[in-house]
C-alpha cells in the first residue's frame, strides 16, 4: 500500500478511549496493518481525563500521537492553539469518495471547524432523550410516552408512589440543557459575546424540573457528585418510570435488568423539540510524524461499514446520515430511536468554546443549576445573578 512506500518498519501511534476499544475498531487496525506491510499500529487506551493530561504533556514537548480521539470540544480548543493539523487538503482529495462532509449531520461538521477549516472528523454522535418504563406508564393509564411538558408532568405525577418516582433527574449540568432548549432558551450569543441563560425561557425550563422535585414530589433530588449513572440505576431497578439518557446507558439497562419492559421516546417539546448532542471526534496533531497514514486510518474508522459494525454490536449512535437511514439501524428499535433524535440535537457549547472561557462559564452555570435544583431558589433570580457573573468573565481578559 501507499503507506509503506519508502519506509520499511514504522509505528503509527493512536490514542483512544478505553471504553471504545471495540472489535470493529480492532478489525480496522488489523486491515490497515495487512494493507501496509511493516507498519504497526500502537493503540493506546485511556480514560478521557488521563488522555487529556497525556496529550497536553505531549503537545508541550512536540512528541504527539499520530491520531487521537477526543470527547467533544478539544478539537476547537487545540486547533485555536495551533496544535492540530488542518485537514482541508485531505478532505479536498478524499472528501467526495468518503462522503465527507455531506453525509455527516451538519452540526457534527461545524463543531470541528475553526475559521472555515476542518480540524476533526466526528466518529460517534450521541444525544439524550426520554427513556421510559412501558409497564409503569400502562399501569398508570398511559399507552404512549408523553410528547409535551404538560403530558410529561401528568405522567410523572401519576407514576409516582411510595418508593418510586415518575422521573429521576441527573446531577450532571448538561442534562438540564434539553429543558432550557425546549423552552426556547439559548446558552450564548456570539454577536454580543454574552451568555443568554438569564432569559425567561431558561428560567422556565429549570423551574419546571425544580418544581417536579419540590412541588409535585414526582422526582427525587439527584444524588450529588459526578456519578451520571444514578438515574439509570433507579430506572433499571424499576424505581423510576422515566429518565433522560443516551446510548451509553443501553448496555447497563439491558444487563442490569434483562426483563425490564422499556422503550425510547422522541425528545419532548415545549416551544421547540430539542435535546443536547455529544460524541467523539478524531484529530491529527500538527506534530504527528505520520499524518498521511493517520488520515488513511481515520478514513477507515469513520467508514459506513465500520460505523454499522460498531453500532449494531455496541448500541452506539453515529454521525453519518446514511447510518441513520440504513435498514439495520431502522430495524433496531433502540438505535433507530436514538438516531431519530440526532437531527434536532444541538452542540450547546460550540460557540462558547471559541471564547476559550467556556470552562469557567460552565462552572458558574453548574452552581446556578445546583442552587435551583437542590436549594429550591427561584430560577429567574439565580440565573440572572450567575449570567451577570459569567458575562464579567467573558468581558474580562
Amino acid at each position: 500500500g501507499a503507506a509503506s512506500s519508502g519506509a520499511s518498519a514504522e509505528t503509527l501511534t493512536v490514542y483512544w478511549n478505553a471504553g471504545h476499544a471495540w472489535d470493529a475498531y480492532q478489525a480496522v487496525i488489523d486491515k490497515f496493518e495487512a494493507d501496509n506491510p511493516g507498519w504497526t499500529v500502537q493503540w493506546e487506551k485511556f480514560q478521557w481525563p488521563d488522555m487529556r493530561t497525556k496529550l497536553i504533556a505531549d503537545f508541550s514537548v512536540g512528541n504527539t500521537p499520530d491520531l487521537t480521539a477526543e470527547p467533544g470540544g478539544w478539537v476547537q480548543e487545540f486547533a485555536q492553539q495551533g496544535l492540530l493539523k488542518p485537514l482541508d487538503e485531505y478532505v479536498k482529495a478524499d472528501g467526495a469518495a468518503m462522503g465527507f462532509p455531506d453525509d455527516w449531520q451538519e452540526f457534527s461538521v461545524s463543531r470541528n471547524m475553526i475559521d472555515g477549516s476542518y480540524y476533526g472528523v466526528q466518529i460517534h454522535l450521541t444525544c439524550a432523550t426520554l427513556v421510559y418504563n412501558v409497564d409503569l406508564l400502562k399501569e398508570a393509564g398511559f399507552d404512549a410516552p408523553p410528547k409535551t411538558w404538560e403530558e410529561f408532568r401528568n405522567v410523572a405525577m401519576a407514576t409516582s408512589k411510595a418508593g418510586r418516582f415518575g422521573f429521576a433527574p441527573n446531577p450532571v449540568t448538561s442534562y438540564y440543557w434539553p429543558w432550557l432548549y425546549q423552552a426556547g432558551a439559548n446558552y450564548y450569543d456570539p454577536a454580543t459575546n454574552k451568555v443568554t441563560f438569564d432569559s425567561p425561557e431558561a428560567a422556565k425550563g429549570l423551574q419546571f424540573v425544580a418544581d417536579l422535585i419540590h412541588k409535585d414530589k414526582a422526582a427525587p433530588l439527584p444524588v450529588t457528585g459526578a456519578d451520571y449513572e444514578g438515574p439509570q440505576k433507579l430506572f433499571t431497578a424499576g424505581r423510576a418510570a422515566m429518565i433522560l439518557t443516551g446510548p451509553w446507558d443501553v448496555t447497563p439497562i439491558k444487563t442490569g435488568n434483562p426483563n425490564l419492559n422499556w422503550a425510547i421516546a422522541p425528545s419532548l417539546t415545549d416551544k421547540v423539540q430539542a435535546t443536547q448532542a455529544g460524541g467523539v471526534s478524531l484529530m491529527i496533531p500538527a506534530a504527528a510524524k505520520h499524518p498521511d497514514q493517520a488520515w488513511d486510518l481515520l478514513k477507515r474508522f469513520v467508514s459506513l461499514e465500520t460505523e454499522l459494525a460498531a453500532s449494531t454490536a455496541q448500541g452506539m449512535t453515529m454521525p453519518r446520515k446514511s447510518w441513520a437511514a440504513s435498514p439495520e439501524v431502522q430495524a433496531d428499535p433502540i438505535l433507530g430511536s436514538f438516531g431519530q433524535c440526532l437531527p434536532y440535537a444541538r452542540d450547546i457549547t460550540a460557540d462558547l468554546r471559541l471564547t476559550g472561557k467556556s470552562a469557567r462559564v460552565e462552572e458558574l452555570l453548574k452552581t446556578a443549576v445546583d442552587e435551583v435544583i437542590y436549594n429550591n431558589k427561584p430560577a429567574a433570580e439565580v440565573l440572572a445573578q450567575y449570567a451577570a457573573e459569567a458575562n464579567k468573565v467573558l468581558a474580562g481578559n
